[in-house]
């Protein structure tokens, strides 16, 4: 049970700001139900299990990043939303959101305020660096949540997977549970949307409309200067 709160935590602390698209996916914004399913799924069955790994597969390939997000935060029909531009580079990383920048220079995690013109900074911790590239917290589910292929979305030319997460620990099953989905590109095994909703009607969202992988960025790209 510790384990899935640590991962619950985590989710929440982070807001989500993990995984990523490919370039040449359309400017989708998928549209998910709210609700919390009443039956958690099953074990794993081999479909589902060969889809993880076809996840893992594709996400190693990827070096660097650069990827257009949109947050949406919120209870039911009462959310606000905002857009975010990642970039990542090994273990350097920049955000650029519009009232804040957070720069990973590989030491430390720079953060200024564009509203109170502040710069503060922190030691780097590693898992911060999961909302980019979150290969190590998806795999960290696995152990803690029975997930399950829910079904599949056509849009366009594009079929899309949706795989749903729910903690295995008694104390947190369904109706109550908190829930994770995941929308997956069923041709390149690429992640288009993650859905993290509470049984209280929270919901927290974030989409992917833009990638481009394995570029090489300027070096000061993960220098924070505000001059």
């Amino acid at each position: 049970m510790e384990q899935v709160k640590t991962i619950l935590l985590t989710l929440s602390i982070l807001c989500l700001l993990f995984v990523v698209t490919a370039k040449e996916m359309p400017s989708i914004l998928i549209e998910e139900s709210t609700e919390i399913i009443s039956t958690p799924p099953g074990p794993a069955n081999p479909e589902a299990r060969a889809m993880m790994d076809s996840i893992y597969q594709r996400y190693d390939q990827f070096k660097s990043l650069k990827v257009d997000m949109v947050l949406t935060t919120g209870f039911q029909n009462n959310v606000a939303t905002d857009t975010i531009r990642g970039f990542m580079d090994g273990s350097k990383y920049r955000l650029e959101m519009p009232h804040q920048d957070v720069v990973h220079d590989g030491k430390k995690v720079w953060f200024y305020d564009k509203i109170s013109k502040k710069i503060f900074n922190k030691p780097n911790n590693p898992n911060e660096a999961n909302f980019i590239y979150p290969i190590n917290t998806i795999k960290s589910w696995e152990s803690a949540f029975t997930y399950s292929i829910a079904g599949e979305l056509d849009l366009g030319e594009h079929t899309f997977v949706k795989m749903s997460f729910i903690p295995k620990t008694d104390n947190f099953s369904a109706p109550d549970s908190p829930q994770i989905n995941l929308f997956v590109d069923k041709e390149n095994f690429q992640i288009l949307k993650i859905t993290f909703l509470q049984s209280n009607g929270y919901i927290h969202m974030l989409d992917y409309v833009d990638l481009e992988a394995n570029i090489k960025f300027d070096p000061s790209l993960f220098v924070l200067d505000i001059s």
